[in-house]
């Protein structure tokens, strides 16, 4: 079955390097799918942060306003600013640009900020001591939660991507901090329809009926016309809103009919993997064990209906080890109906791996 032992071999050492350094609190990939480095990363990377204006009629010298971090400067710093920034010091006369550096090296610009921005910048520098490096920070989240619902679109997105990108049980821990009616008030705002993911994920851990019935209707809704726009999101508050039956509903939405798209397909799988891969401390908490096993059944569905998504099938039950569905696994490997290289490594690993794994108890 394996034809390229050597290639197996090395994708299993990456692998396997990979699993043993996933923490025990993932990061959530369905509100920032991608990692994005914050406003507040930038600052707290730096030794050195002032506040300074252009000075007038010099153009690239600036004057420092004030100092957030360090020693400060005693002169002007000659530095590139691009035309947008300089345009906007010009017409905001109480706005300024936030510098920073490392210890002995250049001078850069980070931002241009007004007088709404500049409280926000300066709590950061001021409260941050501590957070660099850390998306998992309780004192950090909680701090960036409180402007969730900010109406300036810069703190909003810069609290977005810091909470989005936590893990998803501190995601759900910070729901109860955001009101019902701030996050459906967020939900209304179809300027903001590309953040809503975090707030969809946070409406799931309500139990109020009306808040059940409305995310019901979205994930009935999606699966009718087809939609994908924040479907892993639904889909997600979907089954935590409805722990008893919420996983078998999507797989006889989705993976039992033969007629979704790969994004549907995908997206509803990125739910799966989310919800799977919960973990707590122990004592082992049983609803997410037995959330776990209802996913990996749903699987079987999947593998009968989409046997291309095979490997991220292969990559959750590797990452929960778990031994399920080897066969089926096995037989879509041998008729070649993985085109994609990666999905081929992570089947090949899955089989070579699962004997060593617990099996599932997985029957109807």
């Amino acid at each position: 079955m394996n034809k390229h032992p050597f290639l197996i071999i090395a994708f299993a050492g990456v692998l396997l390097c990979a699993l043993s350094r996933i923490p025990t609190a993932q990061a959530c990939q369905i509100c920032v799918p991608y990692p994005e480095e914050t406003l507040a990363d930038r600052l707290l990377e730096n030794d050195e942060i002032i506040f300074a204006r252009e000075v007038a009629d010099s153009p690239y010298f600036f004057y420092q306003v004030e100092v957030l971090k360090g020693p400060g400067v005693s002169r002007s710093l000659k530095m590139f600013c691009d035309s947008a920034t300089r345009r906007k010091l010009r017409a905001i006369p109480d706005s300024v640009v936030v510098l920073a550096r490392k210890k002995d090296e250049r001078w850069y610009l980070i931002a241009h900020a007004d007088t709404g921005f500049q409280p926000f910048i300066r709590t950061i520098v001021s409260r941050g001591e501590g957070w660099s490096g850390l998306s998992d920070n309780r004192d950090r989240l909680r701090f960036f939660s409180r402007f969730l619902h900010s109406d300036d679109e810069r703190i909003h997105r810069q609290a977005y991507i810091e909470v989005g990108r936590a893990p998803y049980a501190m995601i759900k821990d910070l729901a109860a901090e955001i009101s019902r009616e701030q996050i459906y008030d967020l939900l209304r705002n179809y300027r903001l329809i590309e953040w809503q993911n975090l707030y969809i994920l946070m409406l799931g851990q309500s139990r109020e009926t009306d808040d059940l019935d409305f995310i019901r209707d979205k994930v009935q809704s999606a699966a009718r016309f087809g939609s994908t726009q924040n479907l892993a999101a639904w889909v997600t508050a979907f089954i935590e809103s409805h722990p008893d039956s919420g996983v078998e509903d999507i797989e006889r939405l989705y993976f039992m009919s033969k007629t979704r798209s790969d994004d549907e397909i995908v997206q509803v799988l990125t739910s799966m993997s989310i919800l799977g891969s919960q973990t707590r401390e122990a004592p082992l908490d049983q609803r997410i064990f037995k959330l776990r096993l209802k996913i990996v059944r749903s699987y079987a569905t999947l593998l009968e209906n989409y046997p291309e998504m095979a490997g991220y099938v292969a990559k959750d039950l590797a990452a929960w080890q778990i031994r399920a569905h080897t066969d089926i696994i096995a037989s879509i490997r041998e008729r070649r109906e993985l085109a994609n290289p990666s999905s081929i490594y992570a089947v090949d690993y899955y089989l070579s791996a699962a004997p060593g794994f617990r099996e599932a108890r997985i029957g109807k």
